[in-house]
């Protein structure tokens, strides 16, 4: 396996800023989540800087905030991520899914139709993978919030999934069950963890600072031997006071975390 980190604990920062910290870190590459200077300036300082760092881009994922000049709708915005992925030499794009109830629906049809724009934008180069959801705020939830349901919804549409564990912890999901159903088109691990307080859930944590059982994900992962994305997902807020340092130290500890399951992974193999 690969592991990453997303450029969206450090949001406001250019590519290079965090090509040069995952290379200097030791991570393989880094997800980026489209930001201003994607948006608004296209690919080729973003080329410059993969040059420039010599570490890749693996994943391309959407904005997590609203931007101006993002597409409205995902038949436009899906097709965006799959060709900067594909520009970029990225490996996969990573998409949410829409809301709804009916998969007979217009909403659905909407879907499937975005899905086929963004897999053509690939070139067939690009593996388009969609992320499960984090639905404990809605009174009911939608067709894909199901994983078995997204999960078929991926396989019959040619995707890979993106499995999030602070998604699916907060929906106060057991993500070793859930990985048994994710793992036939599992592509890219979002990695992080989350602590509830009084009843609600703090996300994007970082990994062994809350409740899920992420170090056991990491070990099976390596014992069956996997080899996509695990992709460190920190809410900015993890790294304490900007500067280097501080990331330096929030990224390392979670590297360090990573690389130990898989570490005990190894001897319990070799023990068999």
């Amino acid at each position: 396996m690969r592991l990453s980190f997303s450029t969206g604990t450090f949001y406001l920062r250019s590519l290079d800023y965090s090509l040069r910290l995952a290379r200097d870190l030791g991570f393989d590459g880094v997800e980026l989540a489209i930001g201003p200077e994607a948006l608004y300036l296209g690919a080729a300082p973003l080329l410059r800087a993969i040059d420039s760092a010599g570490l890749p881009v693996l994943s391309v994922h959407p904005p997590f905030l609203r931007m101006p000049g993002w597409p409205r709708w995902s038949t436009h915005r899906l097709p965006r991520v799959m060709r900067l992925a594909r520009e970029l030499g990225a490996e996969l794009g990573v998409t949410h899914t829409m809301l709804f109830r009916d998969p007979d629906s217009p909403r659905s049809a909407h879907f499937s139709q975005a899905i086929r724009l963004g897999r053509q934008a690939g070139g067939g180069q690009v593996a388009l993978t969609i992320e499960n959801n984090q639905r404990n705020r809605r009174k009911r939830p939608t067709y894909l919030d199901h994983l078995d349901r997204m999960v078929n919804y991926a396989r019959t549409r040619d995707c890979g999934v993106t499995f999030d564990t602070c998604h699916a912890g907060a929906n106060r999901e057991d993500i070793l069950l859930d990985y048994d159903l994710v793992r036939p088109l599992l592509r890219n691990v979002h990695l992080s963890d989350v602590v509830w307080r009084k009843g609600k859930p703090r996300t994007h944590v970082i990994p062994g600072d809350g409740e899920l059982p992420l170090r056991a994900l990491v070990e099976l992962l390596a014992r069956d031997g996997y080899d996509g994305l695990v992709t460190l997902e920190l809410h900015p807020r993890e790294l304490g006071l900007p500067g280097r340092a501080n990331a330096e130290r929030a990224l390392g500890r979670s590297l360090d975390f990573m690389r130990a399951a898989i570490d005990q992974a190894t001897v319990v193999s070799e023990q068999a």
